[in-house]
């Protein structure tokens, strides 16, 4: 009995000493476009709905951060509407699905790379027909001096993946579709 509770108040010190994990955060992985051009396809300016987000995975709090489907979506969503792409009525031009196929964290260390991996299908609704589809991988470091704990810091490599990725897509959107 003894030894299970000091195994039990060594697990809530490491707790307490590093802290609970938690999902990464809608506002940190959402992509803020500041370009003034507009998209080669000028049909997808407040043309797109984001449809459904699969993939994403709930954090537990003893463990890593990770990236739940109904934040990137709202990610997603805030980073379409900066970018003047988003369309919430209920007759979009074009439908966006994304598919979070991989996100890949550190264990440990002082500088910490997340890579996220996303598959995106945009569909034209009126043609019924697959305009766009595309698996796109992006990474990011968080530093050691951006977060002194290594839960918080592999947070942020992991929102900022995110970000990287949305921001990948924005810019295929605006160039090539």
């Amino acid at each position: 009995m003894l030894r299970i509770g000091l195994y039990l108040l060594g697990i809530l010190s490491f707790i307490g000493l590093t802290g609970c994990a938690t999902n990464a955060s809608v506002d940190q992985m959402a992509y803020h476009y500041q370009g003034n051009k507009q998209p080669s396809n000028k049909t997808l300016l407040n043309g797109i709905a984001v449809s459904q987000v699969t993939g994403g995975h709930e954090t537990n709090p003893l463990w890593t951060s990770q990236i739940n489907n109904e934040n990137f979506k709202q990610a997603l969503v805030r980073s379409l509407q900066q970018a003047s792409l988003y369309n919430d009525s209920t007759k979009p031009k074009y439908v966006l699905s994304a598919n979070l196929m991989m996100l890949d964290q550190p264990i440990a260390g002082f500088d910490m790379t997340a890579s996220c991996q996303v598959h995106y299908t945009l569909r034209d609704v009126k043609k019924d027909k697959i305009v766009y589809r595309d698996d796109i991988l992006a990474s990011y470091t968080a530093k050691g001096g951006d977060a002194f704990l290594g839960m918080e810091r592999l947070k942020k490599a992991t929102e900022g993946a995110a970000k990287a990725n949305i921001r990948k897509l924005i810019e295929t959107l605006y160039q090539h579709t």
